[in-house]
């Protein structure tokens, strides 16, 4: 997964304000009076990005992925100031606790299982200190219907071209095929992949995560409002039960 796609990651995410939802998010840890100097767990950090704009901000960051192509960009972006560690989201474990997670841009739409969801909380859960605040945000089953769904987007760019199609397999589940076609100097390569983002419903993921968390919030993209039937995002705000 993203082996060749993490090269462009950052180029193709050029529109995500980053410093605006690493804001948002760090400003729930202030609320519940978690210091910026917390140690943090980036869980499915991708190419750093977030990790980096947390680590500004003063935390002790550790960042965890599957892609070793991602983690591989990441590590060079922190030049050695956080720790990376490829493993699972449903499948890690950390020698000391940490003070806060964030999951963020959907990772967890990544796990196509309700089994494989309820792992992944398990090990936040375990990886966190006693009263230790987990945010994540997912795309929802509105935007998987309606936004995603079966069409196609396209991205032309000065040395190549990618193809982003979409395949509804069923109500909550997107197969997305991409194809890259980059300029070598005299005609073009082809690369491809394929992976498949699964939406849960709310009811759903609250159910997985009462045997582990407390929510203190479920919110509409970037807002301290409601989830409403048009949401296409939505942050959950958790707070560890003892």
């Amino acid at each position: 997964m993203y082996n060749y796609f993490a090269l462009h990651y950052d180029k193709l995410t050029e529109n995500v304000d980053y410093k605006v939802r690493s804001d948002y998010i760090s400003d729930f840890f202030n609320k519940l009076g978690i210091p910026e100097n917390a140690t943090l767990l980036d869980l499915a950090c991708g190419t750093g990005t977030m990790s980096l704009l947390f680590k500004e901000k003063g935390y002790h960051v550790i960042g965890i992925d599957l892609s070793s192509e991602m983690l591989s960009i990441a590590d060079n972006k922190a030049n050695g100031t956080i720790s990376f560690i490829k493993a699972e989201m449903q499948n890690f474990s950390l020698s000391e606790p940490v003070d806060v997670c964030v999951c963020c841009l959907d990772s967890i739409n990544h796990l196509n299982s309700l089994n494989d969801v309820e792992k992944a909380l398990e090990c936040v859960y375990h990886s966190l200190n006693e009263n230790g605040v987990f945010v994540f945000d997912v795309n929802t089953v509105y935007k998987h219907r309606n936004i995603l769904a079966d069409n196609s987007f396209v991205f032309d760019e000065e040395n190549y071209f990618l193809s982003w199609d979409n395949e509804l397999i069923d109500n909550y589940s997107v197969r997305i095929i991409l194809d890259f076609f980059v300029y070598n100097g005299v005609s073009y390569d082809r690369y491809s992949e394929e992976f498949v983002e699964t939406a849960f419903e709310t009811e759903v993921l609250s159910s997985a995560l009462m045997p582990y968390f407390e929510i203190l919030g479920i919110y509409d993209d970037l807002s301290l409002e409601s989830p409403k039937t048009d949401s296409e995002r939505l942050y959950f705000v958790c707070k560890r039960k003892k």
